[in-house]
């Protein structure tokens, strides 16, 4: 009957993304209807300047799976790949990634995830897409932040193709500032999804000299 009478199809349902000054709010992400939550935080500028300290080194990528349970090890162990001794001067920043991850595996049914720590001085997915993954915390700690688009400004049906043909509006490109710490949900593959994930992507940076550094955890 509904194929028959279009105009009597249930409308898609239309996905949200929050955007709060208050961290205590991320629960948020757990509505059916929302996806994305972004924590708009202004950085500590000791932050900053230890970063652009590290930069001044080779830093390789760090990768490890964190728990609730080992966190604060874990992550003592990581941070040796960038600092030659366990807990450095610059342990606001490390202290802050603690804070971030132990909150956010809250969301997860086991309490784990994957998290990656990196440098990025390219235009890694440069191209709109959807993480496989159902929940993924993603926060630059330095540089440019992740662009977004609205549920207005994207042709969900082109998402595969070129960015020409998925942004509907350029106009409406959201774009996160260094420091915010966002909540995206995704689409898992291999599973039916009743949530449309985020459609997101990196900033273009290769025609410039800008250095990114980025935390993500994957559940």
């Amino acid at each position: 009957m509904l194929n028959i009478f279009p105009f009597l199809k249930p409308k898609p349902k239309a996905f949200r993304q929050l955007i709060y000054s208050d961290w205590n709010k991320r629960s948020e992400i757990t509505q059916p209807d929302v996806n994305l939550f972004c924590w708009d935080r202004p950085l500590d500028l000791r932050i900053t300047h230890y970063l652009k300290s590290l930069l001044l080194n080779d830093l390789p990528p760090i990768r490890c799976s964190v728990d609730q349970e080992n966190l604060h090890q874990q992550l003592r162990n990581a941070c040796t790949a960038w600092n030659n001794n366990d807990w450095p001067a610059g342990g606001l920043f490390w202290q802050d990634v603690v804070r971030i991850t132990e909150d956010f595996l809250q969301f997860s049914t086991d309490g784990t995830g994957v998290l990656h720590l990196k440098v990025v001085n390219d235009n890694a997915c440069a191209k709109f897409h959807i993480d496989g993954y159902r929940l993924r915390l993603f926060s630059t700690y330095y540089g440019p932040g992740t662009q977004w688009l609205p549920e207005n400004a994207v042709n969900r049906q082109a998402l595969g193709t070129t960015n020409e043909r998925i942004v509907v509006d350029p106009s409406k490109i959201q774009q996160m500032d260094t420091g915010h710490v966002a909540i995206l949900k995704g689409e898992p593959f291999n599973r039916k999804n009743t949530v449309q994930g985020i459609v997101h992507r990196s900033p273009q940076i290769d025609r410039t000299e800008c250095k990114r550094i980025i935390l993500r955890i994957d559940v």
